[in-house]
């Protein structure tokens, strides 16, 4: 089967930027990819140095443009396509950062994103609230995938959630513009892969936004942490390469790691630690 990632240029015309968004998913469907992952906030600016309260003029319902063409263009092309979005809320002043996974036309798992930066030109905790539930896997039938968002990239423990909760591609949407991050976050991408023995599918914006310059480096890396396919630097397009899923099952019984694992050992991990304890 075939993975794609999808790499776009966010404008404030969102009518627009969501119009080239369709063209490079059918370009991806064309392809031949069953698994489309789209930039985080893929059809909006995303937030500025400084928190704006005015950037919430771009949250949207569930039901709103972002999703509204993922799903359609999953029902159209008969595939898997994760959205990102800034969902609005009933209630005033709650936030999410959100993906949704879209399996031929229809919404399988809904996931917020819980870890948020206020770091680096990243405001985030000024507008969202965090997720409260962790990362799981969706069967899309011709395989099953999990999704983290951006900034949680630093966290190998949700990565390695997704991989024991059966997953064998991670998505990770991102708006990555960070000059100084960029080995970094190739780095990171390919431990998480070669890790947890999965595909790693990474979509990032591209281009100019106020102060940011988003770097792109959308790319398909296999279960071995090699980059199967990227979308070229500063440009626009999709990144699509075939997945040998029968072949990363196979590695995955040849190098067991998920057998080796002892969990005992690992309480460390998950317990609170406060200053200066030992």
């Amino acid at each position: 089967m075939k993975l794609a990632a999808l790499q776009l240029r966010a404008t404030g015309d969102r009518d627009e930027t969501i119009r080239r968004a369709a063209e490079l998913i059918d370009e991806a469907a064309a392809q031949g990819a069953r698994v489309v992952l789209m930039p985080e906030f893929f059809a909006i600016p995303f937030v500025q140095p400084e928190p704006d309260p005015g950037y919430v003029k771009w949250a949207e319902p569930m039901d709103g443009p972002s999703n509204e063409l993922c799903s359609r263009k999953s029902a159209e092309h008969g595939i898997t396509i994760v959205s990102s979005f800034f969902e609005g809320t009933s209630v005033p002043g709650i936030y999410h950062n959100t993906s949704v996974t879209f399996v031929r036309g229809e919404a399988r798992q809904v996931y917020r994103k819980s870890h948020l930066p206020f770091s680096n030109g990243f405001p985030e905790k000024f507008y969202f609230r965090p997720g409260q539930e962790p990362p799981s896997v969706v069967d899309a039938g011709d395989v099953k995938l999990g999704t983290i968002i951006c900034y949680e990239r630093h966290f190998p423990e949700l990565s390695r959630t997704v991989a024991l909760d059966g997953g064998e591609v991670l998505c990770v949407p991102v708006a990555s513009a960070s000059a100084p991050m960029k080995e970094v976050f190739q780095l990171e991408l390919r431990a998480h892969a070669a890790f947890n023995q999965f595909f790693v599918i990474c979509s990032n914006r591209v281009g100019l936004e106020g102060t940011k310059d988003y770097f792109g480096l959308s790319a398909v890396y296999g279960p071995d942490g090699t980059v199967l396919a990227q979308v070229p630097d500063g440009e626009e397009g999709v990144a699509v390469a075939e997945a040998d899923v029968e072949g990363m099952r196979a590695s995955r019984m040849r190098r067991p790691f998920f057998r080796d694992r002892r969990p005992e050992l690992y309480g460390a991990i998950i317990e609170e630690r406060t200053e200066g304890a030992k």
